[in-house]
């Protein structure tokens, strides 16, 4: 344990002597006139949505980002404890938002763009919230959620004490192109001087440590669902140094595993934060790192992966793992991302899906339990959501085929709603057990009609489907929530 301790001491003495390197870059970026003017509309663009009840903070950034492009690494100099960045294909938002627990149970006070609002215009309005009108910021801190393609705009303003690289998956072609596209845009865009905190099992990921000097991995020993031989779509099959096919001991998901190259010396790198005993007990991830044990109230063992990256950054920061632990531990699921809600016919767990990978850790999720299954499938193919559905015929939808037994109904809903019928009716998942219904609100309907109270349920939404389901969810539950209430009034009266 002492030597554990050793390595990440050496990592965070390394980084805090990059600061020196990161706030040089931030303070040769001169703020121009077009700073103040900036400023002060996006503050008051900040001030009227306060007013008016509004959360949303995409479009003061909108209006400080045309008065001066520059705004990100302008206020980004207000930051003395750096800013610490989270990008990757999947798992942003649940990682964010897991170190955001751990750091407020610690104490601290930082600027961050919660709603994963993640593009430029998002960046720029999480920093005006906690921009005085002077320029200067009342955080130490950022904490900023950055979309693969938005990590060059982002770094070209300034240089991140740490940025997270949670894993790479095909995702939306149509926009962000070929995979090792987007590898190669991140890679070289994040400054020598952040140190990367990495996915040890994607050797996609891995890959960046390479040529890097200020590495920490974080990764897991093995998981219940861990298997010596897999069928699933893999992204990285080769090898990224000499392109000799790459040979794995143990797959987690996906192209996650561990793994070594035949021809040279690439090979999954040891990790520094390694998940160790992990399985579920009670609904919740238990898991080891070191000494300590650790809970997560969330689904699904890809977000492992979450909690140990931003345990990792954590450690970093100076958090003591006491307040590590409880702040994993007390996390609750944020919009979307298995969020359970407590209807009056019983629970729905919300989840975003949006690739194929993804798509299928949620499906061996969902089949986890032996209970009855029933299902909401809400396919949109708007810009956001990628005009492409065609990844759909990637998803392993063939494992609902082979427990076609266990589902009770799948309505599928969205745009793209006689799409994923059709996809699911090739999977084998029988006709009279498939529902087309486009509207969202009749179709969780349809679905809340034929479950049992003890059944799994899920909804699973692309992201432009997301927040109008999950108001929809909020207000039944609160409904449920108000009906149980007067019961209660009513029994004891």
């Amino acid at each position: 344990m002492s030597e554990k301790k050793d390595v990440h001491k050496h990592i965070i003495d390394q980084n805090l002597a990059a600061e020196d390197h990161a706030g040089s870059k931030s303070r040769r970026s001169r703020r121009s006139w077009r700073f103040w003017p900036a400023l002060w509309i996006g503050k008051l663009a900040v001030l009227v949505l306060r007013l008016l009840g509004k959360k949303g903070t995409t479009f003061p950034g909108v209006v400080a980002n045309r008065i001066d492009p520059d705004i990100i690494g302008h206020l980004g100099q207000g930051y003395p404890d750096g800013i610490v960045i989270v990008t990757g294909t999947n798992g942003k938002t649940t990682t964010a938002n897991l170190l955001a627990k751990v750091l407020k149970t610690a104490g601290f006070k930082f600027a961050f763009n919660q709603a994963g609002a993640n593009l430029v215009s998002g960046i720029a309005g999480a920093l005006l919230e906690q921009a005085r009108w002077s320029g200067s910021s009342r955080a130490r801190l950022a904490l900023l959620e950055v979309d693969e393609a938005t990590v060059p705009k982002v770094c070209r303003q300034l240089a991140p004490k740490a940025a997270i690289i949670t894993n790479f998956f095909r995702d939306q072609l149509d926009r962000y192109g070929e995979l090792d596209t987007t590898i190669r845009m991140v890679q070289e865009a994040l400054p020598k001087e952040t140190l990367l905190i990495i996915n040890a099992d994607d050797p996609l990921v891995a890959q960046f440590g390479l040529n890097h000097h200020m590495v920490m991995y974080y990764g897991v020993e093995r998981t219940p669902e861990s298997r010596t031989e897999s069928q699933e779509t893999r992204e990285a099959r080769f090898c990224p140094v000499c392109g000799a096919t790459l040979s794995y001991s143990l797959f987690h998901y996906g192209q996650l595993g561990v793994y070594h190259c035949p021809e040279c010396d690439f090979a999954r790198p040891q990790a520094q934060v390694l998940a160790e005993n992990v399985h579920m007990e009670d609904g919740d991830i238990r898991f080891r790192v070191g000494v300590t044990s650790y809970s997560l109230s969330l689904e699904g063992y890809y977000n492992l992966y979450n909690a140990l990256a931003a345990l990792a950054v954590a450690r970093v920061l100076g958090v003591n793992e006491r307040e590590i632990e409880r702040g994993l531990r007390e996390f609750e699921a944020q919009a979307g991302r298995m969020e359970r809600f407590n209807l009056s016919q019983g629970r729905v767990t919300l989840t975003l899906v949006k690739n194929p990978t993804g798509f299928n850790q949620v499906l061996r999720t969902v089949l986890g339990s032996d209970r009855d299954i029933c299902l909401m499938i809400a396919i949109n193919d708007l810009a956001a959501d990628g005009r492409d559905i065609s990844w759909l015929w990637d998803v392993d939808f063939e494992l609902l085929g082979a427990e076609e037994h266990r589902i009770r109904r799948i309505v599928c809903s969205g745009l793209r709603a006689q799409d994923m019928a059709l996809r699911l009716k090739y999977a084998g998942v029988k006709l009279e057990k498939l529902m087309l219904e486009p509207s969202l609100e009749q179709a969780m309907m349809l679905l809340q009609q034929e479950r049992h109270a003890e059944d799994t349920v899920f909804a699973l939404p692309t992201y432009t489907a997301l927040f109008p389901l999950r108001e929809l969810l909020v207000k039944q539950s609160r409904d449920a929530a108000g009906g149980a209430e007067r019961q209660t009034l009513e029994a004891s009266a």
